[in-house]
């Protein structure tokens, strides 16, 4: 009543006239806190009305009952709502959840009594733990789908990169004073008489400097001493590409790199993927300088790589390509690469998939810079008789002021890569989850370049049960040191408590979220299947 009366009074006569002292102002304020005090009570025992003046309260039996079932209502609100609420587990797979989850869950106790959980530590402090747990050896045999995110030139193994370097004879790796055109590490291939100064043979190296192998391999990779902070991990990682870029695009180890990245992703029960790729012309060899190898060369070469791990280790492989530029160029050069874009997939509609711009996010151009380049599109498919959808790489950082979020849930991106921010930006989060965008997220990579410490607090932990779908991926995971995507996996099913289901969920994302076609996916989740119930047959052996 005192609640009704303030609001009563509140409403009469124009604004000066409400005011009426100090002593009325604390004589409502009394009023509104009693009404609100009796209304939680009486919420409590079973709403409005439950205890009329001088009956007794309910017994707290009847008072606690009334709460647990409001409380299982919020329960269960939430539980439709999750990313995998419409996942039913078979009876099979049921007994094999529970075998999951109580592995997961003593893994977890050891790591409680230890006082150490390694998902929320350094990734490179903690791997050692990682390889060594059943629960690793087990997520191997996952079946996962497809990955969506993945840079090629960083996908490969980065022991196979200086095995392979120390065998050819033209290879040569910088290895002289600190330079500012370049750095220690950097590999080339040249002609005899060609070579820079500082450049040496890689075979002399080996032979001459001590644990050349393991020198190299550090100066092509991260490890726990790189520093944590996000701009400065940036640094480190733009060195590493440019130590690698002039290795990776000779033609004869591009070609061979692709089979062998390809290999061990299908090694590591990866089924699908999607590389960011520029198909610039950037390959070269001895006798041709860069850009003398199209763009359709590197397609075929993917195809030949392609056919390899299908004719050996996995036969319904498949890829596709997004193709990619760099978000620093300029609003100009990106309209003309768009339109080369459009051009090879009217060439290869199967194959390239979608455009988007990578690197630093918080240092290049905002998404909003390119405007009018994303507008044009309309014009772009009628002249070119193709669409060509956006999969746009945003929402890497831990800045609100990258706004890019907006951008890529206005302009229908069709996945978003990383969109580690989303959460800064609820508008633009609904809009994705409304429609249905698929993140691609990298948990390991965001933690080691620094925009998350204690993968338990990564948004996409709360994406699962706000309703948004995401899929894994591994982002660089050569430059990390790692291959395939199975690190990734043991981390989230760890530091976001993971069962059967939403592994399962997170799996089939990857071809369902993918850019294959309907009978693609529809070919891709039969192959999928039988590989599923060999996994949960071994999780129920175990």
């Amino acid at each position: 009543m005192m609640v009704q009366a303030g609001r009563a009074w509140l409403g009469r006569g124009p604004g000066p006239q409400r005011y009426r002292g100090p002593g009325l102002l604390a004589g409502l304020l009394a009023g509104l806190l009693a009404g609100l005090l009796a209304g939680l009570l009486a919420g409590c025992a079973g709403g409005p009305g439950a205890h009329p003046a001088g009956a007794p309260a309910q017994p707290a039996s009847k008072s606690s009952a009334a709460y647990e079932r409001r409380r299982q209502a919020l329960v269960r609100a939430d539980s439709a709502r999750a990313f995998d609420a419409a996942i039913v587990l078979t009876p099979a797979e049921q007994r094999a959840n529970r075998k999951l989850v109580q592995l997961r869950q003593r893994l977890v106790a050891h790591y409680d009594s230890v006082n150490y959980f390694p998902p929320a530590h350094n990734f490179f402090l903690a791997r050692r733990q990682m390889y060594a747990t059943r629960l690793y050896r087990l997520l191997l045999a996952l079946p996962k789908g497809g990955v969506h995110h993945l840079h090629p030139n960083a996908g490969a193994s980065p022991w196979w990169l200086v095995q392979r370097a120390l065998r050819e004879p033209n290879c040569y790796v910088y290895w002289g004073p600190r330079s500012t055109q370049y750095l220690q590490g950097q590999m080339r291939f040249f002609r005899a008489g060609e070579v820079p100064a500082g450049f040496y043979a890689a075979g002399a190296l080996n032979n001459t400097v001590p644990q050349f192998p393991q020198k190299l391999h550090h100066l092509l990779t991260f490890d726990a001493r790189t520093g944590r902070d996000s701009a400065d991990v940036w640094r480190a990682f733009e060195q590493c590409f440019q130590r690698m870029n002039g290795f990776t695009s000779y033609q004869p180890v591009f070609r061979d790199m692709y089979a062998a990245m390809f290999d061990s992703l299908a090694a590591d029960g990866v089924q699908h993927v999607e590389l960011r790729s520029s198909l610039n012309g950037s390959l070269y060899d001895l006798r041709h300088p860069a850009g003398a190898f199209p763009a359709d060369s590197i397609i075929r070469y993917l195809r030949q790589a392609q056919q390899q791990v299908r004719a050996g280790r996995e036969p319904a492989f498949t890829f596709r390509l997004i193709y990619t530029n760099l978000r620093f160029r300029a609003a100009a050069a990106i309209r003309t690469d768009l339109a080369q874009a459009y051009q090879l997939r009217r060439r290869y509609p199967g194959l390239v998939a979608a455009y988007d711009l990578v690197a630093h996010e918080d240092a290049g151009h905002p998404t909003d810079y390119f405007r009018a380049v994303w507008l044009a599109r309309d014009s772009l498919a009628a002249a070119y008789g193709t669409d060509l959808p956006l999969c746009l790489h945003d929402g890497e950082s831990t800045w609100r002021h990258t706004a890019n979020l907006y951008d890529a849930a206005l302009l229908h991106s069709r996945r978003i890569g990383h969109g580690f921010n989303l959460s800064f930006f609820p508008a633009a989060e609904e809009l994705v989850r409304r429609e249905n965008i698929c993140v691609e997220v990298s948990p390991l990579s965001n933690q080691i370049l620094g925009y998350i410490g204690d993968l338990r607090l990564h948004p996409a932990h709360a994406w699962l049960r706000h309703g948004l779908q995401i899929s894994i991926s591994s982002d660089d995971p050569g430059i990390f040191d790692y291959v395939g995507v199975t690190p990734d996996y043991w981390a989230i099913t760890l530091a976001w408590e993971l069962d059967l289901r939403a592994l399962k969920k997170l799996s089939l994302n990857g071809l369902d979220y993918s850019f294959l076609s309907s009978a693609e996916k529809k070919a891709a989740r039969a192959a999928w299947q039988p590989k599923w119930d060999a996994f949960v047959a071994r999780l129920n052996r175990e």
